[in-house]
Order: C-alpha cells, then structure tokens, then sequence
C-alpha cells in the first residue's frame, strides 16, 4: 500500500499562504500545508522555501516547533522559528544548483 505519510527536509510555502510578509531570523510563524506531512522537529533543521509562480526561492533555514497531522482532513499544521536566511548572492547559487530541474526561481541581482 505503501506510505500515507511524506517525510519532508523542506518547507514550501506561498507568501500569504504561510510564508511570512516580513520573514525574520527569530520569528515564529504559523503554516497550515495539504497532506500528510512529517517534518525535522527542532533543534533538526528544515530548508525554509518561497513558492513562488510554481519555483523555489530557497530561503534560508527553519526549525518546526511543532506539527499537526489531520488524517481525515489531509492536512499539516504547525509552527516554524527562522533560524537562518541566506544573503542574496548565496540565495542565486543554490535557486540554480540545488533545486528540482527547473524549478529554481530567477532572483534579480541586485
């Protein structure tokens, strides 16, 4: 039958639907994702990645302080501290090295 639960070193999330407006090394935020997903719990980090017209914006990293698996609605919720958020530069190198084949969102220089 096989697994009915992810596990996840990454997470993916839209700006207004979970990404912070103003994300901070230091805060903690909300997320709520679809399906069933099982991420590192502190102090295991996790990569933090922006969504963003379907590419990844990798971020920086997070620790998860918490989670909720809902079977019947086939959701995860939880909480996430930022605990690191790359420069720029570095942010160029690993959107085109070290994301899924043309997946890495095309930051602007600058």
């Amino acid at each position: 039958m096989g697994h009915l639960i992810e596990l996840n070193d990454t997470l993916k999330l839209k700006r207004g639907a979970g990404f912070p407006e103003n994300v901070r090394v230091g805060g903690v935020y909300d997320f709520s994702i679809a399906g069933r997903r099982l991420y590192n719990l502190k102090p295991t980090r996790v990569l933090l990645v922006e969504e963003i017209d379907g590419q990844w914006n990798m971020v920086g990293h997070a620790m998860i302080l918490r989670q909720t698996i809902d079977a019947v609605a086939e959701r995860t919720t939880g909480q996430f501290e930022v605990s690191q958020l790359y420069p720029p530069e570095y942010v160029r190198l690993v959107n085109r090295f070290d994301t899924p084949a043309g997946k890495g969102y095309d930051v602007p220089p600058g």
